[in-house]
């Protein structure tokens, strides 16, 4: 399958949509809406109480309102009093019902307009809809009902493990809570060297690089804050790929996981700058699925090797503990509430892994002077390999320019 065959902006969106079964416009909300209301509705009404109807709307004109109701939603012909209207055409429509397609990704690529309302109007529903369609529920304070251990016990969140812990417990940990902490995996003189390829790496990565970000900090300079595929200039860092370490510790979560050496961005480095004004050097609340394609990555695992100390003062990685096991709204840094955010405090050397699709976040660095550094490696299902090519990721459309010229991954063009 070729990148980008249908002159989209998101490579193979369209191609892959055509491999799942195509949802049609009228019979689903006439149809089968009511059925998933029947079966989930309940599972979605203390969310969506109070929450303003949203209506979607075909290029003809046709159009659906989705309303809430004290049994989950009701549908009903037109878009009256719909504060919120979303215009898309049904190949869209049936991506967005699959996952393939977020509200943002829709937008962000041209593939939805939105006539009436805002983005985050649409994404108000966004979870409630996933619900209704998945039975999985949305994610609140309740999942710490859930975070419980091998013997039925509040689990402790910020427990740390080593190589000599039952590697049962730690696949259980993984499992339930989305991210696993395990220190000391690899040598002073393994971390040293590492980091010494990452410097090669940053020196050779250049402003508008089309596999790297760039924010801008407060004089104006541009500074990288995360290089992909770096096998380009390091054959080390690509050899790391086979680490056995790595690849047993990310395989708790599948036995099939394989990493991905040649696509999803390949292996790659996050760099974490203080005084970062602009860009993405300091990522909010979000999932690596956000644009779109949660059936084609998920479960994606994010194996984290830790070259520099992470504390607050560094930008450390925070997690929102088991939330990869639920569908779940976006979120604005401090406003958590009573959810589990769980704060990482790794050393040099340490591993930590993640799920792609539980909410994690690298807030800014405390101190003046941060400069830490982890490389990523992913590791993904066979069907992932099938769909997305060799070379390509699912988030290419961020190093895409818009009609206004800007570029995601290049705060300068912003």
């Amino acid at each position: 399958m070729a990148t980008d065959e249908l002159g989209t902006g998101l490579p193979w969106v369209d191609a892959i949509a055509a491999s799942f079964p195509q949802h049609s416009f009228d019979a689903f909300h006439t149809r089968d809406l009511p059925a998933l209301n029947a079966r989930h509705g309940a599972l979605v009404v203390d969310d969506l109480a109070g929450v303003p109807p949203l209506a979607f709307q075909l290029p003809d004109g046709k159009a659906f309102t989705w309303r809430a109701t004290p049994t989950g939603v009701e549908t009903s012909a037109g878009d009256t009093n719909a504060p919120t209207l979303i215009e898309f055409d049904e190949t869209t429509f049936s991506a967005f019902l699959h996952r393939l397609l977020s509200a943002s990704g829709a937008v962000r690529t041209g593939r939805a307009r939105l006539v009436r309302g805002t983005l985050p109007d649409w994404q108000r529903w966004e979870p409630a809809i996933q619900t209704l369609l998945s039975g999985t529920p949305i994610y609140t304070a309740a999942v710490r009902d859930t975070l419980i251990d091998r013997d039925g016990r509040p689990l402790d969140l910020n427990h740390t493990f080593t190589a000599d812990d039952d590697i049962d417990d730690l696949r259980h940990f993984f499992n339930v809570a989305g991210y696993l902490h395990i220190r000391g995996v690899y040598s002073p003189d393994e971390i040293a060297a590492w980091g010494a390829e990452v410097e090669k790496v940053r020196a050779m990565s250049t402003p508008g690089d089309p596999f790297s970000w760039w924010s801008l900090n407060s004089s104006g300079s541009e500074i990288v804050t995360r290089i992909n595929y770096l096998g380009r200039y390091s054959d080390v860092l690509q050899a790391l790929c086979a680490e056995p370490r790595t690849t047993a510790y990310a395989r708790l979560a599948g036995p099939e996981l394989r990493v991905c050496d040649d696509r999803l961005d390949g292996p790659m480095v996050f760099i974490k700058n203080s005084d970062v004004v602009k860009g993405d050097g300091d990522l909010g609340w979000h999932v690596d699925d956000g644009i779109g394609g949660h059936p084609v990555m998920c479960p994606l695992i994010q194996a984290g090797i830790q070259l520099d100390q992470a504390n607050a003062d560094n930008g450390q990685l925070m997690v929102l503990a088991g939330s990869h096991r639920y569908t779940k709204h976006w979120l604005q840094w401090g406003h958590e509430g009573d959810l589990p955010v769980v704060k990482l405090d790794t050393e040099p050397g340490d591993l930590t892994l993640h799920y792609g699709d539980i909410m994690h976040s690298t807030p800014p660095p405390t101190a003046p002077d941060a400069g830490r550094r982890v490389l990523y490696y992913k590791f993904a299902e066979e069907k992932t390999f099938g769909w997305i090519p060799a070379g390509c990721h699912y988030n290419d459309a961020l190093f895409r320019a818009d009609a206004a010229g800007k570029v995601s991954s290049r705060a300068a063009t912003h």
